[in-house]
């Protein structure tokens, strides 16, 4: 193998790399998208189903079907992180 063919095939490897990360990226992004329009679906709780506490108005409007208070939401991501 010539080292063109080597170098040529390092950056084939790259490119797949880098298209596989961004295919793994994109649904991601998608998943999220889902998400957020199946929450949009419901009502926006004024209270943390979690905790009772209030959640703001410009949280509401901001994430239309919120459920969760800020920092109850940041305990599930972290938790689902995990699992």
């Amino acid at each position: 193998m010539s080292n063109d063919d080597f170098q040529y095939n390092n950056e084939a490897e790259d490119e797949m790399a880098q298209l596989h990360s961004l295919h793994i990226n994109m649904n991601a992004v998608s998943d999220v998208q889902k998400k957020l329009a199946k929450m949009a679906e419901q009502p926006s709780a004024t209270e943390c189903v979690e905790c009772g506490d209030e959640i703001p108005e410009a949280r509401r409007k901001a994430l239309p079907g919120v459920q969760l208070c800020t920092y109850c939401q940041e305990v599930e991501e972290l938790t689902k992180g995990r699992r």
